[in-house]
């Protein structure tokens, strides 16, 4: 009797190719596009498997290479590309064992329908069964079974599916490799948003739930992420480990943080890798260095807005570039950062621009205000798709909640390089700061009482009048800029123009506007700082309150432009004092004296801490007045 060589085989393979399909179509019902795609493929699999059993004929063939080699072909696509306009393909993905039997199985099927229909009837005894039914059946019920547990790579990290065992607690985030990490977000009702960026700090449980704009599996994902890089990248905390692995300086150590990068990695197919990190980035405390973040770089080519970045976590991360850096080769013939380009996009001469263009995102390993994913503050933040305000890796003002009323801070630098305390000079307690508008500053040593009442006069003025800056739009709406220093804890935003203007110590026209940073990176306006022109320095500054107050200068500062010219300016580094600014510009040192609308240890015109100091009047000591502390 004549028959198609194969069809039988043809449609047994189609059938069990179909009933894997099946099985997955529930796994990818985040996606709905691929579900449905899935659905099509299995009834058409299915259908034709059937027909091939029940009613072999000759036109049934090509219809069963078009249907199982196009899902062939899908299947070799997301291996290798990924496919942009499908939902939940835009990545490629790792072959794993479901969907590579039900691969093989789809090319069984093809190809023998192909053959017979090549070769066409021939006289043939009838074809048992049995023998390939089993063997049939041997690959699709493992290909379902691990089917349950399919891994689904989006943005080049996946999640697992397999419920039980995550609700059994079987994955120990220690041992277990990201891949194989789920967590299970559970969601009732209307879903109730809390404030992204929040501070982290790795000892404390990790909360990045109820993020807008993130999914349970990006939730997952990104989670998986922040544990598999606090266990792996300790391995270079010692940086000469790093620069025996290849990893080399960039030289922006002056900047409070050196980067070390090991270009190779870049091009490589290892995408959020913590084993094998793109860049390392250290704290700088003189000689130490402290590994604090890894900073992941993407491709060439890989533009911050493309789906395989920013899928991965959805609204958790903010990926940047650094598309104003100019670059020479030191004695060593290694590139490092030689300064930023200026408003025409140029270089300084002996410098270029090279390329700058690779998305990268920050994990950190330490505390940080601004959440796991924060960028660096100044030029080191880079530049996105989106506004500075809207960025999730920044303290943005736009992620502040309404002023409420102040509470004690404790201002501190908790990142910044520090220099050799003065010594200080202070005063038993016996006139504490209430936080009162009126409040007495006697009990001082050596300040007479003309100098008390224009002390108590500057406060009043200040506590009366400043609050109206309260928020940071209307700062902003006044012309003050922030110098993104937001990173240590207080954020300062400056309007140039007043520094040489008519008004002095005046609270309508403050030089400078000192937030705190708090929960969420709301903004709390906490502090003036006054100050002057260019023909003071500190031996001239206007009298004021005596030692009461001390004023202070910044003259190891450096900045990434004149603001005097652009209005705008960031802190990009620290250098030492009288030094060169290896990355940046220096500014005039203009005298400076800060007036506190809270309680401060130190009395209320005392300085910040670390860096935020500043510098005063050689041989002086610090003045901590306690006697007008609080706390």
């Amino acid at each position: 009797m004549k028959r198609l060589p194969g069809i039988v085989i043809a449609g047994l393979a189609s059938i069990a190719a179909g009933a894997i399909h099946g099985g997955a179509i529930g796994l990818h019902a985040e996606h709905p596009q691929l579900a449905r795609i899935f659905i099509v493929v299995t009834l058409a699999q299915l259908a034709w498997g059937l027909s091939a059993l029940l009613r072999p004929q000759q036109w049934l063939l090509p219809v069963g290479v078009v249907i199982n080699g196009a899902a062939v072909g899908g299947w070799i696509a997301t291996r290798i590309v990924g496919i942009s306009w499908i939902d939940g393909l835009e990545v490629r993905e790792s072959p794993q064992l479901a969907d590579s039997l039900c691969a093989g199985l789809g090319i069984v099927a093809a190809t023998v329908a192909l053959a017979a229909l090549l070769v066409g009837e021939r006289e043939l005894p009838q074809v048992r069964l049995a023998l390939p039914s089993f063997a049939i059946l041997l690959l699709t019920l493992p290909a379902m079974w691990n089917g349950a547990s399919h891994l689904h790579s989006e943005g080049g990290m996946a999640h697992a599916d397999d419920h039980g065992a995550a609700e059994a607690g079987q994955h120990d985030p220690a041992t277990t490799p990201i891949e194989q990490v789920v967590i299970e977000i559970p969601t009732t009702g209307e879903p109730t948003f809390a404030a992204w960026p929040r501070p982290y700090d790795p000892d404390l449980p990790l909360d990045i739930s109820n993020v807008e704009n993130v999914s349970a599996e990006q939730e997952s994902r990104a989670k998986a992420l922040i544990e598999l890089t606090q266990r792996e990248l300790p391995t270079w905390a010692d940086y000469q480990t790093a620069l025996d692995g290849g990893w080399q300086s960039i030289g922006d150590g002056s900047t409070g943080f050196e980067h070390f990068i090991k270009r190779e990695l870049i091009q490589d197919d290892k995408f959020l890798d913590p084993t094998a990190p793109e860049a390392l980035v250290y704290k700088v405390e003189g000689a130490k260095r402290t590994l604090v973040s890894v900073m992941f770089i993407a491709k060439t080519g890989v533009t911050v807005d493309d789906p395989s970045l920013t899928n991965f976590a959805g609204g958790l991360i903010q990926w940047h570039s650094h598309d104003n850096l100019c670059w020479r080769n030191n004695a060593q013939g290694i590139p490092v950062i030689s300064g930023l380009t200026d408003g025409a996009g140029n270089c300084p001469a002996g410098s270029v621009r090279a390329g700058g263009n690779n998305a990268m995102v920050h994990v950190w390993i330490t505390p940080h205000l601004c959440g796991p994913f924060a960028a660096l503050e100044g030029a080191g933040a880079g530049r996105s798709n989106v506004s500075d305000s809207e960025r999730v890796d920044l303290c943005s003002a736009a992620h502040e909640d309404s002023p409420t009323t102040p509470t004690t801070v404790v201002t501190t630098d908790p990142t910044a390089t520090t220099l050799a305390p003065a010594p200080t000079t202070t005063a038993a307690p016996s006139f504490n700061d209430t936080g009162a508008s009126r409040i007495s500053l006697g009990g001082f040593p050596g300040v007479t009482a003309d100098q008390q009442a224009r002390a108590e006069d500057l406060l009043y003025r200040t506590r009366e009048i400043l609050p109206k800056f309260a928020s940071t739009k209307t700062a902003l709406k006044n012309g003050f800029t922030s110098i993104q220093d937001a990173g240590t804890g207080v954020e300062h935003y400056i309007n140039w123009s007043y520094i040489n203007d008519e008004h002095e110590l005046d609270p309508n026209y403050p030089e400078s506007l000192v937030y705190q940073v708090g929960v969420g990176g709301k903004r709390t306006l906490v502090s003036a700082m006054y100050m002057v022109g260019d023909e003071y320095e500190l031996a001239t500054v206007p009298a004021v309150g005596g030692a009461l107050t001390q004023w202070h200068i910044h003259n190891n500062l450096c900045f990434d432009q004149d603001p005097f010219v652009t209005g705008v300016t960031r802190v990009v580094g620290v250098t030492s004092a009288d030094g060169p600014c290896s990355f940046g510009i220096r500014l005039h040192p203009n005298p400076m004296l800060h007036v506190w609308l809270v309680p401060q240890k130190c009395g209320p015109f005392a300085a910040l801490e670390g860096v935020g100091a500043g510098q005063v009047i050689a041989g002086e000591s610090r003045l901590c007045d306690e006697t007008h502390g609080h706390g």
